[in-house]
């Protein structure tokens, strides 16, 4: 009596058949892990893209607020106070936007730890006239004598003795802010 293969699978507990098997082959799992670390590779390698864009985008955040609080100050500042030319006095901010006083500092170490931003207001020699269009409050074309044009500027530097004229200019977020005088 000769058996043929089927019935000696079915006669035979042991021999099973590979196809009706639940378990993936490990040619799968293989192919399945390396799809899985493609993709873990290529968000690891998204991830110093997006912890640049984060960094320059809180510096951006940070170095808006320090020109709307210059800004803020220029405009409450009676003009005889603004009296120099080119770029004034450096100021000194946290990586917060927090002004730090130099006076309150007992040590340049302790102003350099805490040091991220340095600004300075520009004051042109010759003053930026200020044209408003025709017809608006009588003006007829000619420069506005109660503007005045500064330019507030702000640079993400550690170094208290940073110098906004030598500087590259990607190194520096400047903003022009037209100062009103108010009454005389």
């Amino acid at each position: 009596m000769s058996l043929q293969p089927m019935q000696i699978m079915q006669s035979n507990p042991r021999v099973r058949d590979r196809r009706a098997s639940p378990a993936f082959s490990l040619v799968e799992v293989t192919i399945a892990v390396a799809i899985a670390a493609l993709g873990f590779i290529t968000l690891l390698g998204l991830l110093p893209q997006g912890i640049n864009m984060a960094r320059d985008t809180a510096e951006m955040s940070v170095g808006t607020k320090i020109i709307q609080k210059l800004s803020g100050e220029l405009q409450s500042t009676p003009w005889d106070r603004i009296d120099w030319n080119g770029y004034g006095a450096l100021r000194y901010f946290t990586s917060e936007g927090t002004e730090i006083i130099a006076s309150d500092s007992t040590a340049d170490e302790d102003l350099a730890t805490a040091l991220s931003f340095v600004a300075s207001v520009y004051v042109p020699e010759q003053p930026l006239d200020v044209i408003l269009p025709a017809g608006s409050s009588g003006s007829n074309g000619t420069a506005e004598t109660w503007l005045r044009r500064v330019k507030i500027c702000v640079a993400t530097s550690s170094d208290p003795a940073f110098e906004f004229a030598t500087a590259a200019p990607r190194r520096v977020t400047s903003a022009s802010a037209l100062i009103a005088r108010m009454g005389d």
